[in-house]
């Protein structure tokens, strides 16, 4: 670097340390007439951004990122994902840039992604008429297509979630915090606009479960077909091989209103907790987005068929929705977590190739309020996506929004394993 340039420079770095900004800045401007260098610029840029002197920050970035150094490209790109928030940038542009560089540098912390994330452009948001039954109210929701428009399982609960993120169970009308936790499921069938036609019938187990615990019930049926049956992958702590929360499959069979075949699944990496397998409904099962991992149930086991790395941001995307094929790709909705109280959930429509790669996805949003918001269901027709959205674990809500206002982030991915997929096409 150029002597005159470094004494140019330490002068402008004791010009800030002293505060006097005035000089710091008018050294600068002196010194870009006369030299490339970033280093006083990007110094400006970060120091105002700490002073929350935004505007003044967001000036000196400006100058930064047009000089297109690539020395200094991420650390500018840095200040950009921080003052997009305090200079009025566009939401989306905003929520681009911090998703972008998170995959990139991952030197932005991942709960700031809440300074930036709202609501999806919705076309309608209705309620639906699931009434409370005894200590139950309902909550998340299972679609699957028949007979020209849906099965529904619906999900009901005897807790409430409290403001603080601590649950309280209803018992014969009595909201205790020692009660145990319940879930009761029930289906019904819907036009394709949601309609009920027929009335909500209960869907019992037909065998005892295996272990006492104080959690009860079949959890987050997810309903898939295989071949003509109906089947489905559900949580529960009483039905599971080891009396936690594990993942199990069965038949649905909405005939005789039971859930049968109900069998265990061990964990393919011992976790205390399985949750959101999302069954592909071609034999296959989603264990993971990142990296994604697609499996097979073999007896009791799930065994790995296909693995490759995602960007980095997927390691917070979990689950959520059954997938559904449109017009080529199918689709899965899905959601990550910021672990506050009460937690934040933020939503991404995942698009993939019949081969199971992913092809793009949504910039992550939430649909109403900015809270606990899960789905387990989402259907599209004529561009336009359907989704059943319980809040805060209770009154499950209908959501259509048009597919053109989504934006979308392509990448690429590429197999680390082999896999025949013949039999896995729709």
């Amino acid at each position: 670097m150029n002597t005159s340039w470094d004494t140019f420079y330490t002068e402008i770095q004791t010009s800030v340390s002293k505060k006097d900004y005035d000089k710091a800045e008018l050294l600068t401007q002196q010194c870009l007439s006369l030299y490339p260098y970033l280093d006083a610029v990007y110094l400006l840029t970060k120091t105002f951004r700490e002073e929350s002197q935004h505007h003044r920050a967001w000036k000196y970035y400006l100058i930064g990122a047009a000089k297109k150094d690539q020395d200094y490209k991420d650390l500018f790109f840095y200040e950009k994902t921080i003052l997009n928030y305090y200079v009025g940038t566009p939401k989306e542009e905003g929520l681009l840039d911090f998703i972008q560089f998170y995959n990139t540098c991952m030197q932005i912390g991942y709960t700031n992604i809440e300074h930036y994330t709202y609501p999806y452009t919705s076309h309608e948001i209705r309620t639906l008429p699931f009434p409370p039954i005894d200590d139950f109210l309902p909550t998340s929701t299972s679609i699957l297509q028949k007979d020209g428009g849906y099965l529904l399982n619906i999900r009901y609960v005897n807790y409430r979630i409290q403001p603080d993120s601590s649950y309280l169970m209803m018992e014969n009308g009595v909201l205790d915090g020692n009660n145990h936790l319940r879930t009761r499921n029930f289906t019904i069938q819907v036009t394709h606009d949601f309609v009920p036609i027929t009335t909500l019938q209960e869907m019992h187990p037909n065998q005892g479960p295996k272990h006492n615990r104080n959690i009860h019930g079949i959890e987050d049926i997810r309903l898939f077909y295989d071949n003509d049956s109906i089947r489905f992958t559900a949580a529960s702590c009483e039905y599971s091989h080891n009396g936690n929360i594990q993942q199990i499959i069965g038949i649905y069979d909405v005939d005789n209103y039971s859930l049968v075949d109900l069998t265990p699944i061990v964990s393919p990496q011992d976790n205390h907790i399985e949750k959101n397998w999302i069954p592909t409904g071609n034999g296959s099962y989603i264990y993971a987005w990142h990296p994604f991992t697609l499996c097979a149930i073999h007896g009791s086991n799930l065994q790995t068929i296909l693995t490759y790395d995602t960007p980095p941001f997927f390691e917070h995307v979990r689950g959520s929705s059954t997938l559904v094929f449109y017009e080529g790709f199918y689709y899965c909705m899905t959601h990550c977590i910021i672990d506050c109280r009460p937690r934040k959930y933020y939503h991404l429509l995942i698009k993939l190739t019949k081969e199971f790669h992913i092809d793009s996805y949504t910039l992550p949003l939430y649909f109403v309020k900015n809270h606990i918001e899960y789905t387990l269901g989402i259907s599209i027709r004529n561009n336009i996506l359907y989704s059943i959205v319980s809040q805060n674990d209770c009154n499950p809500i209908l959501v259509k929004i048009h597919m053109a206002t989504l934006k979308w982030i392509t990448i690429q991915t590429h197999a680390n394993s082999p896999l025949a997929l013949q039999d896995l096409n729709p």
